[in-house]
């Protein structure tokens, strides 16, 4: 299934804009009247575009709203993760229409069939494409994974077993930091056109993108992707990159102790007591990890992604400690905002990345991939 400019031009507009008929459709794009009938109704054939009823007429023609078709297609979510996979379904109007099911897989070399396996039990009909999150680094031109955490014992691991496995239903293929980014970009349609770095973090995992004009950027490692592994000269754990002092093995339980528990980890990191010397000092390289990125990369925003800024305590620390340490006219001039959302495993972002991929152009595309195990275009 292909959708051109002028198609993904509508869907954007109904996502944005809610019910729209096809006189204001007419209005938003610019397409002649014409041309929006001709490409309603290619939409309304593929399911992705429904009819409401009439508006009430006051003289001439009755105006029909359309709205993106939330029953119709859906999109699949992937999420490949350390020792765990996940699976969602998410509908065109960004409902959970399946809730999230993962299976525990303790061999890495296993991660992407059992992947495949589930999602292949999951993709009907109605789904209209997949979409699939990875922690790590990928090639954007082939979609292999070069180097992750959730296998870092082989190199440059293909998804060629993903891509067979799904037929001939479309497939995306980003980190789990582009998904997240797919997601902001759909969902906060006013600052598109801000240069946004988006910084997410979890227990052992970190990770930022530079998202520049609704699109994310593959460019450079302090700025986007591998923040995570941004070292600081302090021990820690040894980070499956092979060094030590990565931010994301400092952001972590073993840094507080070998024996700290999931539990233990949030409360010490929402609490930061004054006599808790190693969350202190956690969170300041915390803060100095993220004002760094700031400085290097100079974004208009600042979207701090993670379900510890749900704790307004933490939150106002992390974000007056950044604007604290970064350089002075751009403390003035970042806009630093907190996003309350699990970013880490979640297929439920994953489905946001191909959402975001069908409202937007050229937001992940694998051409020689996806040609050489799919039978159609993806929806690009």
């Amino acid at each position: 299934m292909m959708i051109d400019t002028s198609q993904r031009a509508i869907l954007r507009s109904l996502w944005f804009h809610g019910a729209l008929s096809r006189s204001e459709l007419h209005d938003l794009t610019g397409m002649t009247p014409n041309a929006v009938g001709n490409e309603v109704l290619q939409l309304q054939r593929l399911g992705l575009v429904k009819e409401l009823g009439p508006k009430p007429s006051t003289g001439g023609r009755p105006q029909i709203p359309l709205i993106l078709d939330p029953s119709s297609r859906r999109i699949l979510g992937i999420s490949i993760e350390p020792g765990r996979v996940e699976i969602a379904e998410l509908g065109l109007n960004g409902d959970l229409t399946v809730a999230p099911i993962s299976k525990m897989v303790e061999a890495e070399g296993r991660l992407l069939p059992t992947a495949t396996r589930l999602a292949r039990s999951y993709c009907v009909r109605r789904t209209l494409m997949a979409a699939a999150s990875i922690t790590g680094l990928i090639d954007h031109l082939t979609g292999s994974i070069l180097l992750s955490s959730s296998a870092p014992h082989q190199n440059q691991l293909s998804t060629s077993v993903l891509l067979k496995g799904l037929d001939d239903v479309p497939l995306i293929i980003g980190n789990d930091l582009h998904a997240a980014a797919g997601r902001w970009a759909v969902t906060h349609r006013s600052q598109l056109q801000e240069d946004t770095l988006l910084i997410a973090f979890d227990d052992g995992r970190m990770g930022a993108v530079m998202v520049i004009n609704g699109r994310p950027n593959h460019g450079c490692i302090i700025g986007a992707n591998e923040l995570g592994h941004t070292r600081f000269p302090v021990q820690t754990p040894m980070c499956y990159c092979g060094q030590s002092g990565c931010m994301e093995r400092i952001f972590s339980r073993e840094f507080l102790g070998a024996d700290v528990a999931p539990a233990e980890f949030t409360n010490r990191v929402q609490a930061a007591a004054a006599d808790d010397g190693k969350s202190i000092e956690m969170i300041k390289l915390l803060i100095m990890a993220c004002a760094n990125a700031v400085n290097f990369v100079r974004p208009s925003r600042l979207v701090l992604a993670s379900r510890f800024m749900a704790s307004n305590s933490f939150s106002q620390r992390l974000t007056n400690g950044i604007r604290e340490s970064v350089l002075p006219h751009l403390a003035e001039r970042v806009q630093i905002d907190s996003w309350d959302i699990k970013v880490a495993g979640s297929a439920e972002t994953a489905a946001w990345l191909g959402l975001a991929s069908l409202l937007f152009e050229s937001w992940e595309s694998y051409p020689s991939t996806v040609a050489a195990g799919a039978q159609h275009a993806p929806v690009m």
